[in-house]
């Protein structure tokens, strides 16, 4: 879900004037002259400690000043580390200047002010930089944002969600949610304009209003090591860590709970500047829950993305696995999904996700928009215990191209929740050119849906390849089909196996549906292994 780009600002004059830090702001009185004990702080032990600024340590007691004047101090010395030993700090906005770190050590917790004033306009965070370069926050510390919500009857309706609204209410389900207050202070954790060769690990960063790191138009950024949370049933619009037009970006080594995605890339228009695209985004070794997607790209594509690697992480507990959604004309390509292992839980109706392993869906975001394109998408080593149906969906214009999928294992598990919404356990529609190898379908057989159907749905698909697929339908008390091809065209199913329970292999239905090979695949225990729509379907599939 998501919370639209940050009002155009003055990022630019903000930074002109906090680096005249020590000259016109203390004229005006906004800062007070460096004193001369910093001299000694920074001689003692090599950085500027806030506490040798002002700061009491004590959370009654404004750090705000504290912080700016240790890090303008800094500044003038040409960058190092500002330091916040244990205590506990409420502050607003703190910027960061070229060559400076900010440590925050074991036993510190910085606040969030709920003073306005404390906040550098149209910065809306907490910690903030524009246009600088080598910044780092550091640390064993811990930031909390203190976000604050209402449960509430729901306001407007979400379009992307339309659907899922109205099966919750017609399960009689109480139709309010959580928003956030209105009079809290409600801000981003980190947000960097423009930065360059950023750091940020090791860092507790909990309880943020917004997107907790924003990242918008920066180039090499290393996250590592950090843990993240946000309440997973309130905490509405709290991101992880949003990529935002920004390149050269790894995040790895850690722990991400949060309500909204946990890890999403967005490309998104700025100061009235177009979008800048994403290239050479890494993120690997990681463990993910979220109420929404863990590991996502989109709604925002107003410029392309391209060469991502999401690998080796452990997702559990998360409303969706993985995600594309492309509505404003971008290109997303050349990404891998791999080693990962998924296992869903449904949240409330309002998140975004129906507990399934992966959506990706190609659309417009309005009559107006440009349509974009989605291509050269490799799923691979996934290990999925999900309760949704996955889909990847094209347009009717344009559909997805190349996608592959390989070594997948899907368990469909019931659904924890009064409005169900599973069926099939895997819906592919509207692909040119896509390759299935090594796909396994079960279902759990304790507690089965009634609603669940085929393992695998084939709609407005061309040139495909299915190669050594197992799997059966959800119910196998039921005559339906383990794989359903509909307008179809120019396939081959090969090496494949129905499961035992399986009463119907395949069902080709669709006038589009032609040359189709069927070779080498185990169906003698199957009653039915292939039925078709109508008697000139026979003509065109090739049975060996």
């Amino acid at each position: 879900m998501e919370d639209r780009q940050l009002s155009s600002g003055q990022h630019h004059s903000v930074r002109r004037s906090i680096l005249g830090w020590g000259g016109a702001l203390v004229g005006a009185g906004l800062l007070t002259a460096i004193p001369k004990r910093a001299e000694a702080g920074q001689q003692e032990d090599s950085s500027f400690n806030v506490k040798k600024f002002g700061a009491t340590g004590r959370r009654s007691d404004n750090a705000t000043k504290a912080f700016r004047d240790a890090i303008a101090a800094c500044s003038l010395q040409g960058g190092g580390v500002v330091t916040a030993p244990p205590g506990e700090y409420t502050v607003g906005t703190v910027q960061l200047l070229d060559n400076i770190t900010l440590h925050i050590e074991a036993g510190a917790t910085l606040f969030v002010s709920q003073n306005k004033a404390d906040f550098i306009p149209d910065s809306r965070s907490l910690i903030f930089a524009s246009g600088a370069k080598n910044i780092s926050v550091t640390g064993k510390g811990t930031i909390d944002g203190l976000a604050q919500y209402d449960y509430l009857d729901m306001r407007g309706l979400d379009p992307e969600i339309k659907e899922e609204i109205e099966i919750a209410r017609a399960a009689g389900m109480e139709i309010k949610r959580y928003y956030r207050k209105a009079e809290a202070m409600n801000v981003f954790l980190f947000v960097l304009n423009g930065c360059d060769n950023v750091q940020i690990s090791d860092v507790k960063l909990i309880n943020s209003p917004l997107w907790t790191v924003r990242l918008n138009d920066c180039n090499r950024v290393h996250i590592r090591g950090v843990y993240l949370y946000s309440d997973l049933e309130k905490g509405v619009n709290a991101d992880g860590i949003d990529i935002c037009s920004s390149s050269n970006v790894t995040i790895s080594d850690s722990i991400i709970v949060t309500a909204d995605d946990a890890i999403v890339l967005k490309t998104i228009a700025r100061n009235g500047k177009p979008a800048n695209a994403i290239n050479n985004v890494v993120v690997t070794n990681c463990m993910l829950s979220s109420s929404s997607t863990a590991l996502m790209i989109g709604t925002e594509t107003e410029a392309d993305i391209s060469h991502v690697v999401f690998s080796n992480c452990v997702i559990r507990n998360s409303n969706k696995g993985f995600g594309i959604n492309v509505q404003d004309g971008a290109t997303v390509s050349n990404v891998i999904f791999s080693n990962l292992t998924i296992e869903t839980a449904r949240r409330h109706w309002n998140w975004w996700g129906s507990a399934e392993m992966c959506k990706f869906v190609l659309k417009k975001r309005s009559a107006s928009s440009k349509l974009g394109s989605i291509r050269d998408i490799f799923i691979d080593n996934i290990v999925a215990n999900p309760m949704g149906t996955s889909t990847i969906k094209g347009h009717a214009d344009q559909p997805l191209e190349n996608i592959r999928v390989t070594n997948v294992q899907v368990k469909m598990n019931p659904e924890d929740a009064k409005d169900k919404r599973a069926t099939h356990a895997l819906v592919i529609d509207g692909v040119t050119g896509l390759q299935i190898r090594n796909l396994t379908v079960e279902w759990m057989e304790d507690k089965p849906e009634q609603k669940w159907g085929s393992a695998l749905v084939l709609k407005n698909v061309k040139d495909v390849n299915i190669d050594s697929f197992s799997g059966r339908p959800g119910l196998k008390t039921s005559d339906i089909p383990a794989i359903v091809l509909e307008n179809v065209s120019d396939g081959i199913i090969r090496n494949s196996a129905a499961s035992e329970g399986t009463k119907t292999f395949l069902s080709l239905t669709g006038s589009g549906t032609r040359d189709i090979v069927l070779q080498n695949n185990l169906l003698r225990k199957v009653s039915k292994p292939i039925i078709y729509e109508n008697d000139n379907l026979k003509k065109v599939v090739e049975v060996n």
